[in-house]
């Protein structure tokens, strides 16, 4: 499998150690070649349907079949179509990482309700504060800023450090209590 999209080998090597099936429908994959159905190959999959595509946090391996359906879909979209519900294809039976990610990004960043820092307006930016959350979601942030942590890269900014992961056309941070994000330029 060529790696056109930066994610460094080891990372990808230690990615394919974990998704040894397909990630959505659970079939044995084969490494893609002449021979063979494309259908059955182990591709890569962007669980972020935006790029950059060089995050390993939101890559998984899944078979042609399934790559080639979902296409530039939302995931949580996607699990509407026919292909997933013929396959029983939803959020309760793809693998953990993928279960992680809708949990985190799908469900949790697109539910939120984010707010302009408008005290730094040269620095445009939203965020969210912890305390403003319900108990659920409460977690589900501290779940989140833990993946930022364990995922994500760290950058100084002025003169302190932080952790930032990059999803789509956001970067997230954590200061505190407050989850950040902001457009990557």
């Amino acid at each position: 499998m060529k790696n056109k999209y930066g994610i460094p080998e080891m990372e990808l090597d230690k990615i394919r150690a974990r998704d040894t099936t397909c990630v959505y429908c659970h079939k044995e994959m084969i490494k893609p070649n002449n021979n063979g159905s494309r259908k059955d190959w182990a591709t890569i999959e962007h669980l972020n349907h935006l790029s950059p595509w060089n995050n390993s946090s939101t890559v998984v391996i899944c078979c042609g079949s399934c790559n080639s359906s979902r296409g530039n879909k939302k995931l949580l979209d996607w699990f509407k179509t026919s292909y997933c519900k013929k396959r029983n294809i939803n959020e309760n039976t793809v693998a953990k990482p993928v279960k992680e990610y809708i949990k985190y990004i799908e469900n949790f960043i697109d539910r939120c309700i984010w707010t302009f820092a408008k005290t730094m307006p040269r620095i445009p930016h939203y965020y969210i504060v912890k305390d403003s959350l319900s108990n659920d979601d409460k977690k589900t942030f501290d779940a989140f800023s833990r993946h930022i942590r364990e995922n994500g890269y760290s950058d100084f900014f002025v003169s302190k450090n932080y952790d930032y992961l990059n999803i789509g056309n956001f970067k997230y941070w954590i200061v505190d209590n407050i989850l950040n994000k902001a457009k990557i330029k």
